[in-house]
């Protein structure tokens, strides 16, 4: 029922797309201007080394999948020959220029933060109007919700950003371990490669959807019911007395897989074209599913269209169910 209102109130509000989209390219060119300031000098400068361009100039994705699914005893083994001395050639450059390669993934990391947190003021601005779509119908600029929410989006994502960037950091090193533990214990090279990928991509979505669970109520809680950080982490990270872990879950794990084969199919299907419009999409189908949650769990009325009115269930009193019935 989330995912179904979800949708509903997404294809309502298929205008916000154009201005997400739009939000969205304002943060792109952000991180290429300190990507190009900061990034782009360390990387030209390993890039005239020579040992990336000798790593480049085989086959890299062919020479990927063949080790991956290679009968080898060892993935490394199962690159060729000249690959293999150039990935022990880059190896030798980043050891000796460590300092140098610490800088540099420092200030990727920055920028990743910096950027994950430009598209959180977003989403928080987005969330707003959402919000105010549900509770009164009301449709607000953007630019005014923007300016008059800053310091509340920009308290919690202070939080909020740290904490998730971490947390994906540990997930994707989970995963590689998953995947690099698999391949070791599964003997039959084939087998252990689509194994390993199979299930090192259902735990990455799993972690996503386990981390949009936890953190679901928060935004919601200080955008409708006007609260407090502390009161939002309290509210969202409370599950004693309410089944709504499970429900989220789900909701979000299904959401999380179907906007992935979206994205992926949409993306073959067009060239790439089509991200243009999936991918903003996607971000307001998240902000839908998390608004329509809160509602529903809050028992909460809110507008799912112009003129459908979505009420809470009440909860049963009676002890007789058939009474509800005629005979």
């Amino acid at each position: 029922m989330i995912f179904k209102n979800a949708i509903h109130l997404l294809i309502g509000n298929f205008n916000l797309t154009f201005k997400f989209l739009l939000y969205k390219v304002i943060v792109a060119v952000v991180a290429l201007a300190l990507s190009a300031a900061f990034v782009y000098p360390a990387v030209h400068a390993f890039a005239e080394s020579g040992v990336f361009a000798a790593v480049f100039e085989q086959n890299i994705v062919e020479e990927f999948f063949g080790a991956l699914f290679s009968g080898t005893g060892s993935f490394f083994e199962g690159f060729s020959e000249p690959m293999q001395q150039a990935l022990r050639d880059l190896g030798a450059y980043f050891t000796e220029h460590a300092s140098a390669v610490a800088l540099l993934c420092a200030a990727v990391a920055a920028i990743g933060i910096v950027v994950r947190f430009l598209n959180g003021l977003g989403n928080f601005a987005f969330g707003n109007l959402i919000d105010r779509r549900m509770s009164s119908n009301a449709k607000l600029s953007f630019s005014g919700v923007y300016i008059r929410n800053l310091g509340r989006a920009a308290l919690w994502h202070l939080v909020y950003v740290p904490l998730t960037f971490v947390y994906d950091l540990l997930v994707l090193a989970v995963c590689y371990l998953f995947f690099a533990v698999l391949l070791s214990v599964i003997s039959v090279r084939v087998v252990a490669a689509v194994l390993a990928l199979m299930l090192s991509v259902a735990l990455f979505l799993a972690s996503q959807a386990v981390k949009l669970t936890l953190f679901s109520h928060a935004a919601p809680v200080m955008i409708t019911e006007g609260k407090g950080l502390r009161a939002a982490f309290s509210k969202s990270f409370s599950f004693r007395g309410q089944r709504r872990f499970g429900p989220l879950f789900s909701t979000y794990l299904v959401t999380a897989i179907a906007v992935m084969c979206v994205n992926v199919l949409c993306a073959l299907a067009t060239f790439g074209a089509a991200l243009l419009i999936t991918i903003p999409l996607s971000y307001l189908l998240m902000l839908c599913v998390q608004f329509v949650g809160f509602y529903t769990f809050e028992k909460k009325r809110y507008f799912l269209t112009e003129d459908t009115v979505i009420s809470p269930k009440e909860e049963r009193t009676d002890e007789n169910f058939y009474d509800d019935f005629e005979i």
